[in-house]
């Protein structure tokens, strides 16, 4: 059956391409950042950076709720484009895209997720995607003021 539902969403973010890129692809700010409310916590599993690797990330909402985020990644080109399966618990597998474009004081960040099964499940993933791109944003300005966490020594 076909899964024609699809969505995208921009964000201008206080970060270089790069720096844009490293929120995808680095546990902890992955964890900083992932999930839709800002009350929800991360925990980031498995992050197997190369394409056909896989991840695996729980968000654990305020009421006690947990959501198992996973999938595989099919592109990874640092400060250009992140791309990956998404599926959580019996959603089946949708495809997220991500691209990065720096521009003056910043990156334009373009998310579009494909292959959703429902409006219901679209409408649901605009909800979610935005208010977890809100908290990238904050963190994103967070990490160019040298506010963000350092991360932790190897």
């Amino acid at each position: 059956m076909p899964r024609p539902h699809s969505l995208t969403l921009q964000r201008q973010l206080s970060a270089t391409a790069e720096e844009a890129f490293d929120f995808w692809v680095n546990p902890s700010k992955v964890a900083s950042w992932w999930g839709p409310n800002a009350g929800d916590t991360s925990d980031v599993r498995m992050l197997d950076l190369r394409v056909g690797g896989k991840y695996r990330v729980l968000t654990h909402a305020p009421n006690g709720d947990t959501y198992d985020f996973t999938g595989e990644f099919r592109a990874l080109e640092p400060g250009r484009k992140v791309s990956f399966t998404w599926e959580i618990e019996k959603s089946g597998p949708s495809q997220v895209t991500v691209t990065f474009e720096e521009q003056s004081g910043g990156t334009r960040l373009t998310l579009v997720h494909e292959g959703l099964q429902s409006e219901q499940d679209r409408d649901g993933c605009i909800d979610g995607w935005n208010g977890a791109l809100d908290k990238l944003e904050r963190e994103a300005r967070q990490w160019a003021s040298g506010q963000g966490e350092a991360p932790a020594p190897p």
